[in-house]
């Protein structure tokens, strides 16, 4: 999720390749400012949904229904991203711009500070008990020798398993065929190969990171949601759209396209069909006035 877009530094979702250049200028080359928009708000209803769930913890005085899977998921997905352009700066020698402060650090720094506030002063009232979805599914898979204390880590276990034929399938110039890293033993042919999976890793998790919350809310009786633990879900899912559009349109306003674009059109297009059902929900409770969001049966 870390780009260097026409040589202007990094921008949020994007894979450090510089891609295929185009023939004559894009229709919107001039109007690039209202990409960049796309992109910033990306940031803000980032932002916007953390506000949500600070107030919700606030005013509840509790961390009910929160998955903290899921919270530290994002929270991985955002520092990973931010350690990823970092090394694709350093690599390629570039400047660092004020957008990786203003989306990709902010973003960070918010999902870090939240999760350490929430941890600190409202572990105590985290339902450990019903955040079981990884639980759920080692035992499923792996019977009495699933060891309870591990089973976060199936997230990124499906997340690995996702990323591998990504990884493949991006034709990203950094990943050098596997069989000429073992024959040439080079380091800069390993190191490029790692961003480049890395890059994919990343993307799985950040279309998973929900599933975990989601899990939660339909395994309760009854399927009801706080409002703001609900906003924050949506503003996320919002979030992911402004993503999507962002790669969606890219070729519209670049002269390059990034190897790695229909790998992120594919991951954020994951991501908010596993977020689409919940939304429906959410805007129909809002629409008939509805504090709480109520799930079927």
């Amino acid at each position: 999720m870390a780009d260097l877009v026409d040589g202007r530094g990094p921008s949020r979702g994007t894979d450090g390749d510089f891609g295929s250049p185009y023939q004559g200028l894009p229709l919107l080359y001039h109007l690039s400012f209202l990409h960049d928009l796309l992109n910033y708000s990306t940031a803000l209803l980032w932002l916007l949904a953390y506000v949500a769930l600070m107030l919700k913890v606030q005013r509840e005085r509790n961390a009910y229904g929160l998955s903290f899977q899921s919270l530290f998921a994002l929270v991985w997905v955002e520092v990973s991203n931010v350690l990823l352009i970092l090394c694709l700066l350093v690599y390629h020698n570039k400047p660092i711009h004020a957008e990786f402060f203003i989306v990709d650090c902010s973003s960070a720094l918010i999902s870090l500070a939240a999760f350490v506030y929430i941890n600190r002063y409202f572990s105590s009232t985290y339902e450990s008990q019903r955040d079981n979805f990884g639980k759920r599914f080692c035992r499923l898979l792996c019977g009495k020798l699933c060891v309870d204390k591990f089973s976060w880590l199936f997230l990124y276990l499906v997340a690995f398993i996702i990323s591998c034929p990504m990884f493949f399938l991006r034709r990203s110039k950094y990943a050098a065929p596997l069989a000429v890293i073992a024959s040439n033993g080079s380091f800069r042919l390993f190191a490029l190969t790692a961003l480049s999976f890395w890059e994919c890793f990343n993307d799985s998790v950040l279309a998973l990171a929900l599933v975990p919350q989601l899990f939660m809310f339909y395994n309760k009786r009854p399927r009801k949601v706080t409002n703001l633990l609900g906003t924050f879900v949506a503003l996320l899912f919002f979030a992911r759209i402004c993503a999507f559009l962002y790669w969606l349109t890219f070729t519209w306003f670049h002269t390059s396209e990034p190897t790695g674009r229909g790998i992120h059109l594919l991951t954020e297009a994951l991501n908010i069909l596993i977020l689409l059902d919940f939304l429906y929900h959410y805007i129909r409770a809002k629409l008939a006035g509805e504090r709480d969001i109520s799930l079927p049966i």
